[in-house]
């Protein structure tokens, strides 16, 4: 999945997201990633495109399409 720039979102990314809220992407559906300490790749089985977001404001949130909502606030490279 793809910000609205076009960049790749990827694994770790710090974002923000509508209504002033932030998360970090913790799931990239389409690319089979998670982060290891909180999500297994069974967990999550039934899902096949779009990212989850973890949010300290609104818990976990999936995106299943691309959306205006995510912004790229800062690209973590160590996941």
């Amino acid at each position: 999945m793809r910000y609205m720039n076009n960049d790749e979102i990827m694994l770790g990314d710090q974002v923000s997201l509508s209504g002033g809220m932030t998360g970090v992407v913790v799931c990239c559906f389409e690319n089979r990633l998670f982060v290891p300490a909180e999500f297994k790749m069974e967990d999550w089985k039934d899902y096949t495109e779009g990212v989850m977001v973890k949010s300290p404001q609104a818990g976990l949130i999936y995106y299943p399409h691309q959306s205006v909502d995510i912004v790229l606030i800062n690209r973590e490279l160590d996941v």
